[in-house]
Formats: structure tokens, C-alpha cells, sequence
């Protein structure tokens, strides 16, 4: 509800649901909603999520929806939940389910308001981007339901939600965005939006920074041009790992696929990933890793993130736990959302309820001091 102070990473498989709750708002980043799997009461491995977002937007509105790139992944399911076209045609007695959820206002980059092709997952959201996009500069424009801001790092630096509810843009340049298009299409993963939140609770501070399915290139940007510089600009407590735990975020492969594949890390790109606050957490949004398994998620990847978890220190138990996957952790574990409660003292992980739906209320290990391949 609004009044809740929380993060909840969704399981919804190697895609993106993302939603942040404080301050009396709710933001989303990114759906994959799979309707039919999801309501088939037997499958437990999809979970449906739709009435945890209508629980927490419980007036039928969401306040910002953040669409970090038009892959499928992404974007899937966007108008199964969320009402599309304009807020006048809204039904808020439908025949059959729920009313959709207005939202508010759609962030996104200038290439996910233009994008190179357009696939059937995608279609509904990037045509209800144009739609407002046609409205941005009539008085139409600025209602609830009708917003549009797009944004790079030279339109959009930082602002706030409300008080105590701050973003930072560090993602995508007009460089980075501005990609080629070409037969076979060029990935739009590096064209993600890349945002760090913090969220203020009296003098404590919870940072969560997500990345979309971003580019061992922006990362590597990030780490000349922000860590360098200004390493409090990408600051975590929660990490959402970017690509849903993939080595190519953190690395190139070469001769990709055959018998002399090669895997080259890069320095760079973790080093952006690794300023940790305090006891951190690492949250991979993907089936369950495993070593030798298909990718994404990566298992070598997974390694990188429990050293910068461990910050030095011996990888121990109390390091692993703090490394949580949506898809589970071990093979006796069931897909589930994982949630963090947000407190004066950091997140910490709330307890976990069932399979499904990880966590009501207070839990424990409080953060201290205030595409398509692999």
C-alpha cells in the first residue's frame, strides 16, 4: 500500500518487474507479466503478481512507470495490468476483473519513444508511448495518464519523486541510445535506462540502483566518468544486477558458441558495480542460476557479484544469503518475489511467507551506516 516503505523484485522469470513503494508512491520499473501462466492457479512457477501491484496502487493509479528499453522482456504483459489509451476511455467497472491501473506517467529514453522494430510483447507499451508522445506539448499532456517525460543524461540529471524520494539518471548518453538500426537488429540493451534511488527515512538512506539489461560499454563509462568521480552517484544498498545476472554486462565473450569461446572480464564495468553501502544485497531477476546452465543467468557472474558482496572477506554463508535470486536459490526453492522493507537503518530482507510472495513486515539482515543471451 502507500503507505508501505518497500522494494519488491517480482519472479517474473529472466525479466524485470521492479517496484519501489515510499513516501505514499509507488514506481515501477519494467514488466513481465505472463497473464495465462500466471492465473493457472496450478503453475508455481509463474507466479501472478498483478494483485501486489493492485494492492499497492490501491487509488487505481500508479504514479511513474519507468521503462528502461523496449525488449520483450521488459515490457510484456504492460497492458494486461496498466489501461491503455486515454484516461478518458478508463473503465472503472469492467464486466469481468479488476480495473486497470492508470499510470500516471511513463519515463523512458528517447529510443524507447522511437524504437528500431517492434515486437508483440512490446507493441502495446511503445504505442501508448507514442500516443502521450503526441501530447507533450498540449495541455492533454500534463494530466495523470498522459505524461511522458523522455530522458537521457543531458535532458535529465536528478530530481525527486517527493522529498526523501530522490532518483539519479547516470544512463544512456545520447551516445549510448542513439544505436544503429540494422537487419538483423542491433540489441538495444545499452540504450537502458540506468537509474540510482534513494529513499530517506528520518537520517537514513536506502539506495537501490537498477540498471535494465545495460552494456558492459555504459558500465565501463560509468566507472571512468561517475565512479571515478562521484562513487556516492552510484552508490548501492540493493543492486538490481544488471541483464538478469549476464557475463556480457561484466565482460566480452569472443568466438561465442564455439569449441574455443573465450571470456574476457572487465576491470571497469565491476568496479561501477562495486560501490556496495554496508552490508548489501544482490538481486538476480532470472531463473534460478546454475553452473552450466543457459545463460542468462551466469553462473561466473554470480561469483563476481558474491566478491563484491564479501568486499574482501572470506565468501561465507552470511555473504551467499545476501545474494537472492527470484527464480530460488537452491533446487528445493520455488520462484518467488523478493522484498526488502526500507528502514532508518537501510533495507533489510523481509521475511519470507511462502513460495510466491516473499515477506511481510519486519525482517532481518538490515544494511548498515545509513536481451536474450548470456
Amino acid at each position: 500500500m502507500r503507505g508501505d516503505y518497500k522494494v519488491t523484485v517480482f519472479a517474473a522469470g529472466c525479466g524485470d518487474s521492479i517496484m519501489i513503494e515510499a513516501h505514499n508512491k509507488v514506481v515501477l520499473t519494467d514488466i513481465h507479466y505472463r497473464k495465462s501462466q500466471a492465473e493457472d492457479e496450478e503453475n508455481d512457477q509463474v507466479p501472478d503478481f498483478a494483485p501486489a501491484i493492485r494492492k499497492a496502487c490501491a487509488d487505481d493509479h500508479l504514479d511513474v512507470f519507468v521503462s528502461t528499453h523496449p525488449d520483450k522482456d521488459h515490457v510484456a504483459g504492460f497492458c494486461e495490468i496498466f489501461h491503455c489509451g486515454s484516461p478518458e476511455t478508463w473503465d472503472s467497472d469492467p464486466d469481468e476483473g479488476e480495473p486497470k491501473i492508470i499510470v500516471d506517467e511513463i519515463w523512458c529514453s528517447p529510443y524507447g519513444a522511437d524504437p528500431h522494430y517492434t515486437t508483440e510483447q512490446a507493441k502495446p507499451l511503445v504505442e501508448e508511448i507514442k500516443r502521450r508522445k503526441a501530447l507533450i506539448d498540449k495541455p492533454e499532456g500534463r494530466r495523470d495518464g498522459n505524461r511522458l517525460i523522455i530522458m537521457d543524461t543531458t535532458t535529465h540529471t536528478s530530481g525527486k519523486i517527493v522529498d526523501n524520494f530522490g532518483w539519479r539518471l547516470l544512463a544512456p548518453t545520447p551516445a549510448e541510445w542513439d544505436i544503429p538500426n540494422t537487419d538483423p537488429p542491433t540489441s538495444s540493451n545499452p540504450t537502458s535506462l540506468v537509474l540510482q534511488w534513494t529513499i530517506t527515512r528520518s537520517w537514513g538512506e536506502n539506495k537501490i540502483l537498477i540498471l535494465g539489461d545495460t552494456s558492459v560499454e555504459v558500465l565501463e563509462r560509468l566507472e571512468k566518468d561517475v565512479q571515478k568521480k562521484s562513487p556516492e552517484y552510484i552508490a548501492w544498498h540493493i543492486l538490481i544486477a544488471p541483464h538478469h545476472c549476464s557475463r556480457r554486462s561484466i565482460g566480452r565473450v569472443r568466438n561465442g558458441g564455439s569449441t574455443d569461446e573465450e571470456f574476457d572480464e572487465s576491470t571497469g564495468a565491476l568496479a561501477a558495480l562495486s560501490e556496495q553501502r554496508g552490508k548489501g544485497f544482490v538481486v538476480s531477476s532470472s531463473r534460478r542460476v546454475v553452473r552450466g546452465g543457459d545463460t542468462p543467468p551466469s553462473f561466473h557472474a554470480k561469483q563476481q557479484y558474491l566478491r563484491i558482496l564479501a568486499n574482501g572477506s572470506e565468501i561465507d554463508q552470511s555473504v551467499r544469503d545476501r545474494f537472492k535470486c527470484t527464480g530460488g536459490n537452491d533446487a528445493t526453492e520455488k520462484p518467488a518475489h523478493v522484498i526488502f522493507n526500507l528502514t532508518v537503518s537501510g533495507p533489510s530482507l523481509a521475511a519470507t511467507a511462502s513460495p510466491a510472495t516473499v515477506g511481510l513486515g519486519g525482517g532481518s539482515g538490515s544494511v548498515g551506516g545509513g536481451g536474450s543471451y548470456g
